[in-house]
């Protein structure tokens, strides 16, 4: 009688089968580090914009630190300080970024003066060269000029989570 030499059938099904199970958990792994990722641009990119533009909110408050709210001449020069300072555009020059806003919850009516979105050229211009508003939504600024704040939002979020403070937030979760 000849010697059969290979493998058998139960052998060869158990093996496919572990090797599958490798790969399963191999591909949520990755993905499970591509949604990190991902999380972890969103957060690296709002917090360089929230670093440059609080460099001219704090020029902002500086520069009208003296001045009076309430003479005409001293408000027309506050509102050319801002004009020169903030970063970004004026909300009310795009009512689709506002409409977003609204729907995600992130928009006070009262505070309208002070959200501003970025465009990519503004993105590029504060050194996020490789961020588009078509890959990332767009990116807004609300400037709480009083407390020298500044509120980064982001129109497509991640998850649910629209603003730096709810990003910062998961991060720490993982």
């Amino acid at each position: 009688m000849k010697k059969q030499n290979g493998i058998t059938l139960v052998t060869l099904t158990i093996t496919i089968v572990v090797i599958m199970i490798i790969a399963s958990i191999s591909v949520n792994y990755g993905v499970d580090l591509i949604k990190q990722a991902k999380l972890q641009d969103l957060r690296t990119n709002m917090l360089l914009i929230q670093a440059e533009t609080k460099k001219g909110l704090e020029e902002v408050s500086f520069q009208t630190a003296n001045l009076d709210k309430n003479k005409a001449e001293d408000v027309i020069k506050i509102d050319s300080i801002k004009a020169e300072n903030l970063k970004g555009h004026k909300i009310s020059e795009n009512p689709s970024i506002e409409e977003k806003l609204r729907k995600i919850g992130c928009f006070e009516e009262s505070n309208k003066d002070n959200y501003y979105y970025f465009e990519t050229q503004d993105l590029e211009n504060i050194g996020l060269k490789e961020v588009s508003t078509e890959e990332y939504g767009y990116f807004v600024v609300k400037y709480d000029i009083e407390n020298v704040k500044v509120e980064v939002i982001n129109t497509e979020g991640y998850k649910g989570n629209y603003t730096l403070e709810e990003i910062n937030t998961l991060v720490e979760e993982q």
